[in-house]
C-alpha cells in the first residue's frame, strides 16, 4: 500500500520503480560468492525473503562486472570533463592490476597505460615508496609526460615520497634500539595470555593490584609498529599486577627466562621478567611513539588536506629528534640517546637535505593562507634547517612559487578570464531588461580581458601575500576557504586545486603502520586479475560518497 507510513523509512528508486531502498542501512556488506551457496545462508533467505532466489556464482560474477563497468564510466566521464569545480576532495582506487615484473620500466608501462585508459592526462604528483624501481618508474613517467605536454615545472616535481613509509623506517630504527625491554615485556604478556588458569590468576592479581583499567593486556603483532605502542600504551598499567604475578606463578621467572635467544657476548640478555628499569624505559618511549602515532594517522587521511602540513610535521619530528639526542629529554641516559641519534640519522637520510625534496610541499604551505610567507612559515624552515640554509630554502620557494603562478597564468589565465566572461553573459541573459546591469558585464567582460598583464599576475600574488593570515584554528576548513575566494584569487585558486590535492602518503591509516607486504587471502588469490580489480574496484566506489554528491 503505497499510503502506507512505511514508506516514509524508504526511498524508491527513479529508475526501478519496483525497488526502494531503507534510508537508514548505509552498511555495505562484502562475502564470498560461494557464501550464497550454503545451506545456511539459503535456509535464512527462505524465511527472511521467501520470493528471493539465489543466483549463481555465473550469474553474481556478471552483475559484479556489468556494475563494475557502470560505475567505471561514470567515473571516467568525471575525470575527462574539465570543467569540473567540486572543491570535495576526494579519493578513488581506478585500478588494481597484477605488474607484469618489479622492473620500473614494468611499473612505467602498467601507469601508462592506466592513464590513457582512463583518460587523465594531466599528472601533478605520483605517490610512491622509497624503492629503486620505483625511482625509475618515475624517472621514465617525467620523460613521458613532458612529452606529452607537461611543463617543466610540472614534470619536475612529478615524484612525492611517502611520508608513512619513512616515518616507518624511523620508527623501526629507534624499535631495534629499544627492543630488550619491549621484548620482555612481550614474552611476559603471551605467558600470562597462553592459558586461561594463568589468565585468571592475573586478573586476581590486578584486583589486588588496583589497576583501574577496564581492559586487560594485549599482545602486539611484530609487522605492525603501531600495535606495539597500543600494547605498551595498556601494559604499563599493569606493572603492579605482574610483580603481584610473580609472586602467585613460582613458573612465571623460570620459564621466561629461558624465552628468547642466547645472548651474545658483551650484549645484553632480553630473556627473563621485567625489570624496574624495563617499566621506565618502556614509559618514557611509549610517549616518544605517541608523537609518531598521531602523525602517521594524521597523513593518511584520505578525507581532508595533507599537504599544507607537509612541512610543519617534518620539522615536528626535527624538533623531537633534536631533543632525544641531545639528552634534553632523557638526560645522560645512553640508550635513549642512541636511539634518538639512529633515529635522526634515518631522518637526515631523507629529509636532512632540503634539495632532494619535493618543492611542492613548500608551496603547498605557502598556499594555506594561515601560513603563506608568514613569520610562522620563516620560523619553521630557519629551526629546521639552520639560518644559512633556511634562508636559501625562502629564496628559492618563493621564486618557485611566483614560477610556478607564472605558468598556471599562461596555462589558465584566459579560461578563467572565459569563465567570468560566460557568468557575465548568461547574468545578462537574465536581467535583459535591466540596461544597468548590462553596462556593467560588458565593463566586466573587458576588464576580464585586460587582466592579462605582468602588473596583473603580479598584483593577485601580491594580493594574496600581503593579506593577514588566517588564525591557526583546527576548525578552519581550508578547501572551504578557497572556494569562497576563488573569484578573488582566480590562478591561485587553480595552482591550489591542484597542489593541496597531493596525497602525501601511500597507505590508508589503517595499514600505514604495517611493515609487512599487503596481503590477499586464498579466496581472493584464486581470482582471475580482472575480477579482483573490478571487486577491489567497485568496493571502493560504493563504499565512498558519489563523485557528485
Amino acid at each position: 500500500n503505497k499510503r502506507s507510513k512505511a514508506w516514509a523509512h524508504f526511498t524508491i528508486e527513479n529508475d526501478d520503480p519496483d525497488h526502494a531502498n531503507c534510508n537508514y542501512c548505509s552498511a555495505i556488506l562484502g562475502c564470498k560468492s560461494t557464501s550464497a551457496e550454503k545451506e545456511g545462508f539459503r535456509f535464512f533467505m527462505s524465511k527472511a525473503c521467501p520470493r528471493f532466489n539465489v543466483p549463481s556464482r555465473t550469474t553474481m560474477y556478471r552483475d559484479i562486472i556489468a556494475l563494475y563497468e557502470t560505475e567505471k564510466a561514470m567515473l571516467r566521464k568525471y575525470f575527462i570533463d574539465s570543467r569540473q569545480t567540486s572543491w570535495n576532495l576526494r579519493k578513488k582506487i581506478i585500478s588494481f592490476v597484477l605488474v607484469d615484473g618489479h622492473k620500473g620500466d614494468d611499473i612505467r608501462k602498467s601507469l601508462e597505460k592506466l592513464l590513457i585508459e582512463w583518460g587523465i592526462e594531466r599528472v601533478c604528483t605520483i605517490t610512491v615508496d622509497n624503492a629503486s624501481s620505483n625511482d625509475t618508474c618515475l624517472a621514465y613517467m617525467k620523460r613521458s609526460l613532458t612529452n606529452r605536454g607537461c611543463t617543466h615545472a610540472r614534470s619536475q616535481y612529478l615524484h612525492m615520497r611517502c611520508v608513512a613509509h619513512i616515518v616507518n623506517l624511523v620508527v623501526q630504527d629507534g624499535l631495534k634500539i629499544m627492543c630488550h625491554p619491549v621484548n620482555r615485556i612481550r614474552h611476559a604478556i603471551k605467558f600470562v595470555r597462553a592459558f586461561p588458569t594463568r589468565l585468571d590468576v592475573f586478573k586476581k592479581c590486578v584486583q589486588l593490584s588496583k589497576v583501574a583499567s577496564k581492559g586487560l593486556i594485549n599482545i602486539d603483532v611484530a609487522t605492525r609498529w603501531n600495535s606495539t605502542f597500543v600494547m605498551l600504551d595498556n601494559v604499563e598499567k599493569f606493572e603492579r599486577a605482574f610483580e603481584q604475578y610473580a609472586l602467585h606463578d613460582p613458573n612465571y621467572k623460570t620459564e621466561l627466562g629461558k624465552t628468547g635467544p642466547e645472548p651474545k657476548p658483551d650484549a645484553l640478555d632480553q630473556r627473563g621478567p621485567p625489570t624496574q628499569s624495563d617499566w621506565v624505559y618502556v614509559r618514557e618511549f611509549k610517549q616518544f611513539l605517541q608523537h609518531f602515532y598521531d602523525l602517521t594517522n594524521k597523513v593518511s587521511g584520505t578525507k581532508y588536506v595533507t599537504a599544507n602540513t607537509f612541512l610543519e610535521e617534518i620539522a615536528d619530528v626535527n624538533f623531537l629528534l633534536g631533543e632525544w639526542s641531545d639528552h634534553v629529554i632523557c638526560g645522560d641516559d645512553e640508550i635513549f640517546k642512541c636511539m634518538g641519534l639512529k633515529m635522526k640519522a634515518k631522518y637526515e637520510k631523507y629529509w636532512g637535505d632540503p634539495e632532494k625534496m619535493n618543492k611542492y610541499i613548500f608551496i603547498a604551505a605557502i598556499l594555506d593562507p594561515r601560513t603563506k610567507e608568514s613569520h610562522f612559515f620563516k620560523d619553521m624552515i630557519e629551526d629546521t634547517y639552520g639560518c644559512i640554509i633556511g634562508n636559501r630554502i625562502l629564496t628559492s620557494s618563493h621564486n618557485e612559487f611566483v614560477s610556478l603562478f607564472g605558468e598556471y597564468k599562461e596555462l589558465y589565465g584566459t579560461s578563467s578570464t572565459s569563465e567570468l566572461a560566460s557568468q557575465a553573459r548568461a547574468s545578462e541573459n537574465a536581467y535583459e531588461n535591466s540596461l544597468m546591469r548590462s553596462r556593467y558585464n560588458k565593463k566586466r567582460m573587458r576588464s576580464c580581458g585586460e587582466g592579462t598583464t605582468s602588473s596583473n599576475m603580479r598584483t593577485e600574488l601580491d594580493k594574496y601575500l600581503a593579506e593577514d593570515t588566517e588564525e591557526l584554528t583546527a576548525e578552519f576548513d581550508l578547501l572551504e576557504w578557497w572556494k569562497l575566494n576563488a573569484a578573488r584569487f582566480p590562478v591561485l585558486s587553480k595552482m591550489d586545486r591542484d597542489i593541496l590535492a597531493i596525497p602525501i602518503s601511500t597507505v590508508a591509516s589503517e595499514s600505514a603502520f604495517s611493515t609487512s607486504g599487503r596481503i590477499l587471502d586464498d579466496f581472493r588469490r584464486s581470482l582471475t586479475p580482472a575480477t579482483l580489480q573490478a571487486l577491489i574496484c567497485t568496493q571502493d566506489w560504493l563504499r565512498s560518497k558519489p563523485i557528485n554528491a
